[in-house]
Parts: C-alpha cells; sequence; structure tokens
C-alpha cells in the first residue's frame, strides 16, 4: 500500500503564468529573464527512508527544517516500518513545518532497505537528490554547502558531492574522536579536493548519505543484480566504473547515528562477500591494483564464510583459493576453520545455522 498524504504542491513556478503576466505588465524583469533564472536556480528532492523510529524521524525533519528552504524542491519520505510505527510516522509528518513540502508513501509489505532508495529516487522530481537515513540527522547548511558546490562546477565529469561526518551514539551524543578516527579512516580527513570517483571508492569516502548527485546518474546506476544490503556502495562502484569524478567538500554534512540494533545487522548482518565481489569489480589503474587489494581483502575471510553460508560452496572456494587470500591467512586457525566450514556438507550446516543460540 502506498498513501500520499500530501497535495501535488512542487509544480515548477513556471507553471504559475499568472504571476509572469503580473510582473511583465508592471515592467519588472522580462518574463524569459525571470524564467531563465527560475529554471537555473537548483533545487534538491531531499529522500528520506523511515523504518521504525518515529523520534528519530522527527529529529532528522528537525534537521531539514534549519536547511536553505529555497533549495529544497520536495522532501519525500518512503516508510518500509509496521502499521504501528507508519502511523507514529505519519503524525510526525503532520506535526512538522516542513508539512506542505513532504510527501509520505508507507509499503506494505516493506520493499527492503535499497529497493526502498531505488523507489525515493523514482519519485524524485527535481535534477538532483540528496538522501537522508531517518536515524541520521544535516549539520547546518549541509544541502547548502553542497550544492553551492556543484553550481561552481565547470567540469562535467564531476558528478557527485559529499562532505564530512559527525558520528553520535544513539542518543545523539556526539563522539569527537571516533569521529576524527572514521573520517580519516575514510579519506575524510583532509581539505577538499576534486578526484576521480575510484580513487574516493579505494578509500571507501562516500558515505551512505547526505552526499548530492544527479537524480538521472542515480537512477541510471543504482541497482546492481547482487547489491544485496550494500547497495550504497555498488552504486559508487558503478559510478567510478562510468569515469566520473567526485568532489569532496572538507565540511561537516551530517550526523551519523550509531544503532545498538539496525535492519542489516538484526537480519542477514551485512553482505560483506557481495561488498567484496563489489570492490573486485572497480576499475583502478594497473598500478592501484595492490593498494586495492590491499584495503579490500581485509574483508576476503568473513566474505568467504558469507558465500558458505548462503549455499554458494563455489563462490567460496573460488575466494578462498584467489590472492585474497595469503598462506599465512590460510594455515592460520580462522583459515581451517573456514576449510572445514567448506568440506561440512550441506545438511549439516543448514542445521548449525536453524539450531544456533
Amino acid at each position: 500500500m502506498m498513501m500520499n498524504l500530501a497535495p501535488d504542491a512542487f509544480a515548477p513556478v513556471v507553471a504559475k503564468t499568472g504571476t509572469f503576466d503580473k510582473l511583465e505588465d508592471q515592467n519588472q524583469k522580462p518574463v524569459a529573464t525571470l524564467l531563465k533564472a527560475i529554471t537555473t536556480a537548483l533545487r534538491v528532492s531531499v529522500l528520506v527512508t523511515a523504518y521504525k523510529r518515529p523520534d528519530q524521524l522527527e529529529q532528522a525533519l528537525a534537521s531539514i527544517a534549519l536547511q536553505n528552504r529555497a533549495l529544497i524542491g520536495e522532501i519525500i519520505v518512503s516508510d518500509d516500518s509496521p502499521s504501528s510505527e507508519a502511523i507514529a510516522n505519519q503524525a510526525v509528518i503532520e506535526a512538522s513545518e516542513l508539512r506542505s513540502l513532504i510527501r509520505y508513501f508507507h509499503h506494505s509489505p516493506s520493499l527492503g532497505c535499497y529497493p526502498n532508495h531505488w523507489f525515493l529516487a523514482r519519485q524524485a522530481r527535481f535534477p538532483h537528490i540528496v538522501f537522508l537515513h531517518d536515524d541520521d540527522m544535516f549539520c547546518p547548511d549541509a544541502i547548502g554547502n553542497l550544492v553551492n558546490a556543484c553550481k561552481q562546477e565547470v567540469d562535467p565529469s564531476i558528478r557527485l558531492w559529499f562532505g564530512r561526518n559527525i558520528i553520535m551514539d544513539v542518543d545523539g551524543k556526539v563522539d569527537v574522536p571516533d569521529s576524527d578516527a572514521h573520517n580519516v579512516w575514510y579519506g575524510r580527513g583532509g581539505t577538499g579536493a576534486v578526484r576521480p570517483m575510484w580513487e574516493w571508492c579505494l578509500e571507501e569516502s562516500i558515505p551512505p548519505n547526505s552526499f548530492l548527485v544527479g537524480t538521472e546518474d542515480y537512477r541510471a546506476l543504482m541497482e546492481g543484480a547482487r547489491d544485496g544490503n550494500v547497495g550504497d556502495f555498488g552504486f559508487v562502484v558503478r559510478l567510478a566504473n562510468a569515469g566520473a569524478k567526485a568532489r569532496f567538500i572538507a565540511q561537516d554534512m551530517s550526523f551519523y547515528r550509531v544503532q545498538a540494533a539496525s535492519s542489516t545487522s538484526s537480519g542477514r548482518g551485512v553482505d560483506v562477500h557481495r561488498r567484496y565481489e563489489i570492490s573486485s569489480s572497480l576499475r583502478v589503474p594497473p598500478e592501484f591494483e595492490a593498494l586495492k587489494r590491499s584495503r579490500f581483502n581485509l574483508m576476503a575471510t568473513t566474505a568467504t564464510v558469507r558465500h558458505v553460508r548462503d549455499g554458494e560452496r563455489l563462490a567460496a572456494w573460488k575466494l578462498y583459493l584467489s590472492n585474497g587470500w595469503t598462506w599465512r591467512q590460510r594455515l592460520s586457525s580462522r583459515g581451517v576453520a573456514v576449510l572445514a566450514m567448506m568440506l561440512t556438507p550441506r545438511m549439516v550446516w543448514n542445521w548449525a545455522l536453524s539450531n544456533r543460540a
């Protein structure tokens, strides 16, 4: 079921011909000049994924309310919550000062994490989109910083804009040391820069939300056949392989909330094996292949276990015998344990999974 709680409030201003007629009658700006000014103004679709957190959705919307409203063309909330939480989410939206900008959709049954993102992108009516998860928040003027950078670009190969994240706990308490370490590890600790997307992907720099990207770029590359629940990384790797660049803006863009339990961790867990597959598909210059392996081979042992767990024995063996594993790893206690898992009959493996505590 999809519910649209808002009327169509997003028809372009240029459709309001009466306003233009009045302006021309008063010998103000010529209609053509005004039309050009309006159509070149960059407004964005803010896309909010929601799932079972009405109190945090309220905080997310409050952070949007602090942005420059002139830059926000629409806000779309796509809700995968069960009905009880969906009712609470709807109440939050009805009480929001942004109510007139919001279109709300509830899905029953739920779409799932990245199908929910794809649904939002298909609904977007403006040329650029910014995602925000319901448990995260924008930093002050985040949208303005992203939009200003985009408007000033002269290089058409720059297709995505992003900044830093601030880490906070479930109660909203900011962890400054962890935030700094997090940004350094993910290549966001320095000054602003433009780089090919493949370089940003090598450091996994692009955050899962609060980046600005063209709507059509996202739609064209958003779906990967084996993305699982790591579709954010799948998208940026495909954008990299298409030859795009991205601009890092050395400013805080969002507060990223670390949850005790998420829809990912409470289900299958992170699809590490699929993230490893995606990383392997990243195209880099030959001289960077070693760096790529050193970064992503950290996932290889866990990815092998996930292949076994999902019944993908052939994929597990291929990975185990690849250069993703060193002989030191294969001969380690963990390597021996993984080998034992691969040699365990599927029937026994299924029984162990079904009877685990």
